[in-house]
């Protein structure tokens, strides 16, 4: 008898099994009125970037992150995010939110400010983490900015999904093994998210301090890669050497942590070159290929919330998977909060149909062949003649997309049927317009508004003040004290944190780093 079809099975769901749990994290840039990074500390106003649930610092003090809670009403998801932008504009001095990727006109290395976290030792830590990876790729590189998207199925979805499945019990194996499976799905059509919502083609001249042959000048003041989709993506984005031959497993957790652990563990020579400290100074965290796994750039990673102090591996591995977090998303510049309504209903559309879908296991090979699809269409999306590689055949980019789009077709149709809208048909229908109609993409929509208005620095400095205004709109009485005590609360979590800290910062980090 002929196996059923995980399709098939997908078809017997019921409408409660559709209610996604999604947050997400946006990150940007804050600037000067002239579109120059800022230098100063983060504002005392938005609280501890230690211990702040919703507003936070990523690797510079001037690069600010948004982070919502988890939303199964997408009105709500976006309400939230609005606020926190909002709140957070109505506390800088005459500074801006950058609305791009790439980064703004950018000083010399050292001047470009790394995140500090106070005292503790797990503020101390996180900085020292932020100048390894200095020491390691410079600070330009970690001046750019992404949205990550956090997704899960809710309890009803694997309740019904486990017994269509033949699963009983305790069902944390079974979550995290699916949830593999949509990674390793993800990672093989990761390339269309790149082509679809890639909003980076250009960037600042003050970005490289040598030529590089991915970019050419438009004029003296802008870089950009003519058919580029998403240079913050690219070769020239986030992307090192020592990782280019690194490779991470996704096969199972077990296969994902060790490949992990491994790189955790591994010297690499010019990591050692630089030494852990200089003096009494921390230069890093260690002398391996990752400090941490955070370090690895992947487009997707599962993800566990962990306990304080504890490493994302250790929580992976002592209790499954929690959700997923999608990675390789530029921030829209035309969005106020960095994407809109529409592409969130795609992205949980696409996520759902990467579970139904066959996913047998990647060989290195395949990885290796994932990667350079994604690169081809990050630096060269936008050309016609564009090829790639899938299952060892060669594929015209628009015929492809159109051909996974029209399959995703027929998972929106049946969640749509049950759930009485056509919220995901429109969605998919609108990214199935930008692949025959590429003039509607992001990136080449932003190309043409940096010519249009002389330089990437022009254009995204309009973006930034046109935005503004919609961040002046006052938030009521009621929301902005709450948003202020959450501020205060999190500096006494902080100084609460630094109060408790027992034993030498040498030692925790041992034992923080120990941990697999």
């Amino acid at each position: 008898m002929a196996a059923i079809s995980r399709f098939t099975l997908f078809k017997q769901l019921r409408a409660s099994a559709f209610e996604f749990q999604r947050g997400i994290e946006r990150e940007t840039l804050r600037v000067r009125p002239n579109g120059q990074l800022s230098q100063t500390a983060h504002p005392e106003s938005l609280g501890s970037a230690l211990t702040h649930s919703s507003i936070t610092t990523d690797y510079s003090e001037s690069l600010l992150e948004f982070i919502t809670g988890v939303h199964t009403d997408k009105n709500a998801l976006f309400a939230e995010l609005d606020e926190l932008h909002r709140f957070a504009a109505s506390q800088l001095d005459g500074e801006r939110l950058w609305p791009s990727s790439m980064p703004a006109v950018l000083p010399q290395q050292e001047d470009i400010p790394i995140a500090q976290y106070g005292d503790s030792h797990i503020g101390r830590l996180k900085t020292i983490y932020r100048h390894g990876l200095w020491h390691r790729y410079g600070r330009k590189m970690q001046t750019i900015a992404g949205l990550h998207y956090n997704w899960s199925l809710n309890d009803s979805f694997w309740r019904q999904w486990a017994l269509l499945n033949g699963k009983t019990g305790d069902l944390t194996d079974f979550k995290t093994n699916e949830y593999f499976g949509l990674i390793r799905s993800f990672r093989r059509h990761s390339w269309l998210l790149l082509y679809l919502f890639g909003a980076s083609p250009a960037a600042d001249e003050s970005f490289t301090d040598a030529p590089t042959p991915t970019l050419s000048a438009l004029n003296q003041q802008t870089l950009y890669a003519p058919y580029a989709t998403s240079l913050r993506m690219s070769d020239i984005g986030y992307s090192n050497k020592a990782q280019a031959d690194l490779f991470v497993c996704f096969n199972s957790l077990e296969s994902y942590a060790s490949t992990l652990m491994d790189a955790i563990q591994q010297p690499y020579p010019a990591y050692e070159a630089i030494g852990v400290k200089k003096g009494d100074q921390y230069q890093q965290l260690s002398t391996s290929i990752l400090q941490i796994e955070n370090e690895y750039y992947s487009d997707i990673r599962p993800k566990r919330v962990a306990y304080s102090g504890e490493k994302p591996i250790h929580a992976l591995r002592k209790r499954g998977v929690e959700y997923i977090e999608v990675r390789c998303l530029d921030v829209n510049p035309y969005s106020p909060v960095g994407i809109d309504a529409s592409d969130v209903d795609f992205i949980d559309l696409f996520l759902l149909w990467c579970v139904v879908q066959d996913h047998p296991e990647i060989s290195v090979a395949e990885c290796l062949q994932l990667m350079t699809n994604n690169q081809q269409v990050a630096i060269k999306g936008r050309d016609p003649e564009l090829k790639i590689v899938v299952n060892e055949q060669s594929h015209g980019l628009t015929s492809l997309g159109t051909q996974l789009l029209e399959s995703m077709q027929l998972v929106a149709a049946q969640i749509d049927s049950l759930t009485g809208t056509d919220t995901y048909q429109q969605a998919c229908a609108a990214q199935l317009e930008k692949i025959q109609n590429p003039d509607q993409l992001p990136s080449q929509q932003v190309l043409a508004d940096v010519k249009a208005q002389g330089s990437f620095l022009n254009f995204s400095s309009a973006q930034a003040e046109q935005l503004q205004v919609h961040y002046q709109a006052p938030l009521s009485s009621e929301r902005f004290d709450f948003r202020v005590e959450e501020s205060k609360r999190s500096w006494r979590r902080q100084q609460d944190i630094e109060n408790s800290d027992q034993g030498p910062f040498d030692q925790f980090l041992a034992e923080y780093l120990r941990q697999e």
